[in-house]
């Protein structure tokens, strides 16, 4: 039988355990928004988060007035196939990517939740295995921060620099100092912090520092600094990856000339569904994908996880930056992710007695 549900949206605060410095700005808590489905009961259905970073344009106010359009007397979670669900969430209006994220991953949960079983377990993703995740740091205020930096994650096996600083002679010096002494793999970030010429510098001063890719180097420009890497005969040695300038299907379509793969993140792209849309145009293209996050619970990182099977990288370390997480989900142990048992997302409040993991 058909259950009847209602939505809410409540602000969720996440202190973090260090200032976390990008090409962005610099945050010392971050506030997202948490949209919870429930029963007529008051039974929670299932949860869902919309990152709200400080660069993005919308508020937790923008997310309320989304969710209220919800045409939730048309959804039926007890419904067996997932394409009704997808189906639901497909034809929903268009609205903030973090409101559609949060709405997407309640949807989700409720609907797993229903059949008893784990998300990616309903999805048929069981036998897939996940792989490592990388750790981001953020950019340090010198090399001797980012000593004890690296020091901390020296056992990780795939780490993240931020970059985009202002200085790329810093970027650069940030790089070969984590090279000199980590040994694992790296990759770096600039979040669009370089202009097409210091891109095409920067990346020519680090090709022996062997990057496993280049993140978001340029806000635009990509063709320009393509056709320059390829005029350098370097274009083949460096993988640059699109983040930022990931915005919906037609950008896909428009970048994969220039880049070898893209960042896919659920509140960029609006959850679950909207992911593996992207995921299916990128590899049509012959584009790698990775599955990204912003800094979020365990409830939009364990949403994400229950399908990162289908990815080449993952980049779902934005619960360890948080200084004590409020729900328990996935486990992340240096980069190592293990999901929860239980059905749909699987994540639960924290108890009050636990620790926030390390």
């Amino acid at each position: 039988m058909k259950k009847r549900l209602k939505a809410s949206v409540s602000p969720l605060h996440l202190a973090l355990r260090h200032a976390f410095r990008i090409a962005h700005g610099t945050s010392n808590e971050r506030t997202n928004a948490r949209v919870q489905l429930e029963y007529g009961d008051g039974q929670v259905a299932g949860l869902g988060e919309g990152a709200l970073p400080p660069y993005y344009p919308w508020s937790l106010r923008d997310i309320e007035q989304y969710v209220e359009t919800l045409p939730l007397d048309r959804l039926d979670i007890t419904e067996r196939d997932h394409a009704s669900v997808h189906a639901w969430l497909h034809d929903l209006p268009d609205g903030p990517g973090p409101a559609r994220a949060a709405v997407d991953m309640a949807v989700h949960d409720a609907w797993a939740r229903n059949l008893g079983l784990p998300l990616h377990a309903a999805l048929g993703l069981s036998e897939r295995p996940l792989g490592v995740s990388t750790y981001a740091l953020p950019i340090p205020e010198s090399l001797a921060e980012l000593d004890d930096m690296l020091a901390d994650v020296s056992d990780f096996p795939f780490l993240k620099l931020k970059l985009g600083c202002g200085d790329p002679a810093f970027d650069i010096a940030i790089v070969r100092r984590a090279r000199s002494v980590y040994t694992g793999a790296l990759c770096v970030d600039v979040n669009s912090g370089w202009s097409a010429e210091q891109a095409l510098s920067c990346i020519s001063a680090l090709e022996d520092c062997m990057l496993t890719f280049i993140e978001q180097p340029v806000a635009s420009s990509w063709d320009e600094l393509h056709g320059s890497l390829t005029a350098r005969g370097t274009r083949q040695h460096n993988t640059l990856v699109a983040d930022e300038s990931v915005q919906g299907l037609d950008s896909i379509q428009t970048l994969a000339p220039y880049v070898d793969g893209i960042n896919i993140k659920l509140a960029k792209c609006g959850g679950l569904s909207a992911a593996l849309d992207q995921a299916r145009l990128a590899r049509h293209l012959g584009l790698k994908c990775m599955l990204g996050c912003m800094i979020e619970s365990a409830i939009a990182l364990t949403a994400a996880a229950q399908i990162g099977s289908l990815f080449d990288w993952l980049d779902l370390d934005g619960t360890m930056h948080t200084a004590a997480d409020p729900y328990e989900g996935l486990q992340f142990d240096r980069g190592h992710i293990r999901l929860p048992d239980g059905a749909g997302l699987g994540v639960t409040p924290r108890r009050a007695t636990s620790s926030a993991s390390s």
